[in-house]
C-alpha cells in the first residue's frame, strides 16, 4: 500500500516566521500535536511539535514530572509559554527532519517512524509537502485492508 493512500492530505503546515503563540493555537484548535514547517514554496522546512516547545522552553521537564516541584514547574512553564508566544517558530523547529515519498509503502513508514522514535513523518513530493503520516494512520489503514481481504475471501 502507498503512502499517498494512507495519508492525511489536507495537512495544516506554517511557515517559519510564524510565532510560537499562533502554532500552539492552531495545535489546540485542529487537536495535532505537531505541525510541519514549509518555505514559501511548500517545500519541508522543519517540523515542531508540543514536545519540542515544551522541552524548549523547560529542559528538564522529563525530570521534573515525577518530582514533587511539579506544580511549581508548571507555572514557571506557563510563565515562559507567555514570554515566547510572540516568539518566531523557527527558533523552535526541528530543523533535520525525516521525511518519506508518497509512493513509499506503509512498511517503510512504519519503520521509519519506530526506528526514530517520531510520530509525525511528512509526506513529500519532490521536496514539497502533500501530506502527512502516523503510525495511527498506518494501523488504521492495516485494520482496513484486513476487513477488506476478509469480506473478498467471503464472497
Amino acid at each position: 500500500m502507498k503512502i499517498k493512500d494512507i495519508m492525511l492530505k489536507n495537512t495544516t503546515s506554517v511557515l517559519p516566521d510564524c510565532h510560537l503563540g499562533e502554532v500552539i493555537d492552531i495545535m489546540a484548535i485542529q487537536r495535532i500535536n505537531g505541525i510541519p514547517i514549509v518555505d514559501e514554496e511548500q517545500k519541508v522546512i522543519g517540523f515542531i511539535s508540543q514536545h519540542d516547545i515544551i522541552k524548549e522552553l523547560l529542559p528538564n521537564y522529563l525530570g521534573i514530572i515525577n518530582s514533587n516541584s511539579f506544580i511549581t514547574e508548571f507555572i514557571q512553564l506557563s510563565k515562559k509559554m507567555k514570554e515566547y508566544a510572540d516568539y518566531k517558530v523557527e527558533g523552535f523547529m526541528k530543523k533535520n527532519i525525516i521525511t518519506i515519498n508518497e509512493d513509499d509503502n506503509e512498511v517503510m513508514a512504519a519503520d521509519l517512524l519506530i526506528r526514530n522514535k517520531i510520530h509525525h513523518l511528512p509526506v513529500v513530493r519532490n521536496g514539497y509537502l502533500v501530506g502527512i503520516v502516523t503510525m495511527r494512520d498506518l494501523l488504521k489503514a492495516m485494520i482496513e485492508e484486513e476487513e477488506n481481504d476478509k469480506q473478498e475471501e467471503t464472497q
